[in-house]
């Protein structure tokens, strides 16, 4: 019965520690704006794929879905959706390392790619049309 209940722990553990550590994306002049989690669990709070949290809702003033928004707009600074932004969102690991940059701009060096970047980049139109949940779920059994 002990080992079964440290096994039970084990696993809420690591389910834990994979929901907090996942690839988080960064925005701002500085990249002092937390813009959510890029590929964590899509139930957490911080998740991007989640339409009822700041990060995944296409309103939410910090969310990369808000076409209107600083960090959503196609003429914003700020946004992976200006080919031109001068501080697109910036993805980092658990560590912070720099992965990439979030953006459209195929001729930014640094632009992260794969698919999840990619889906974000240059299917917006059908993720927010489809729901991000629907790909939140997707990626939840990925990870």
């Amino acid at each position: 019965m002990r080992k079964l209940v440290i096994l039970f722990l084990t696993l809420i553990a690591s389910f834990a520690a994979k929901a907090q550590n996942g690839t988080k994306i960064y925005g701002g002049k500085h990249y002092d704006q937390f813009l959510g989690c890029f590929d964590c669990d899509p139930e957490t709070q911080n998740s991007i794929w989640s339409p009822f949290t700041e990060y995944g809702s296409s309103h939410g003033p910090k969310s990369i879905w808000n076409e209107n928004g600083r960090y959503g707009s196609v003429t914003s600074n700020f946004s992976p959706y200006n080919p031109s932004a001068k501080y697109p969102p910036r993805v980092v690991d658990a560590s912070g390392n720099l992965l990439g940059y979030l953006t459209v701009n195929k001729n930014n060096r640094s632009r992260l790619q794969g698919a999840i970047s990619d889906l974000i980049c240059f299917s917006r139109d059908t993720v927010l049309k489809d729901g991000v949940e629907k790909y939140g779920k997707q990626f939840g059994k990925v990870n």
